[in-house]
């Protein structure tokens, strides 16, 4: 087996080991609700620098993104999910990718965030066509800064944050269990883009 068949093998056990590991973060109806993130609306959102895994010409690298170099340029739509392949995060960072045009006129970006591997994300957006990154919380430091990191179940909770290009969050969106509607955070840009 060639070392390109065996990583998409590996890959793919993985990315269903996440699956599983994503469905048993729903807790059910009766489970309590996250508590609320500690950045609150109005407050300035802590920098970071995150990798993604980029694959062009059957070559492989490491983009890193900082938040602070979109400060005073374009509003970010920080969009923390459980875990990669599960079906509620599936289903959301598709409705992103679909709306991403959207986004991208409202002078904004989209950056996922989990706390999977920057490969099994990269397999991830790749099974999806995201285009956006979808960046690695492997440490769990950049979720746990922000306050959603789950200790229970190792996981970032699921919450968008939309920040302003001063780097301050403007709203928060947050779920247990049901995928995040894109269009929510798409309603808060659009209003971004009207004040100078």
């Amino acid at each position: 087996m060639t070392q390109r068949a065996l990583l998409k093998v590996g890959t793919m056990l993985l990315g269903t080991g996440l699956a599983l590991a994503g469905t048993s973060y729903a807790q059910g109806p009766n489970a309590a609700p996250p508590p609320p993130p500690s950045v609150k609306v109005g407050q300035t959102a802590p920098d970071f620098t995150a990798s993604y895994l980029k694959r062009a010409d059957g070559k492989f690298s490491f983009p890193q993104v900082k938040l602070s170099d979109f400060r005073g340029q374009k509003n970010v739509v920080l969009a923390f999910f459980p875990a990669a392949f599960s079906p509620g995060c599936t289903n959301e960072m598709a409705k992103y990718q679909e709306t991403s045009g959207q986004f991208n006129a409202n002078n904004t970006v989209i950056l996922g965030m989990s706390v999977d591997s920057t490969w099994a994300n990269e397999a991830f957006a790749d099974k999806l066509g995201v285009k956006f990154p979808i960046l690695s919380d492997a440490s769990h430091e950049i979720s746990k800064s922000y306050g959603i990191y789950n200790e229970r179940s190792l996981v970032a909770n699921r919450t968008t944050f939309v920040i302003d290009k001063n780097g301050i969050v403007k709203t928060e969106f947050i779920s247990q269990t049901d995928a995040l509607d894109p269009n929510k955070a798409l309603e808060a840009c659009a209003l971004l883009k009207e004040v100078k």
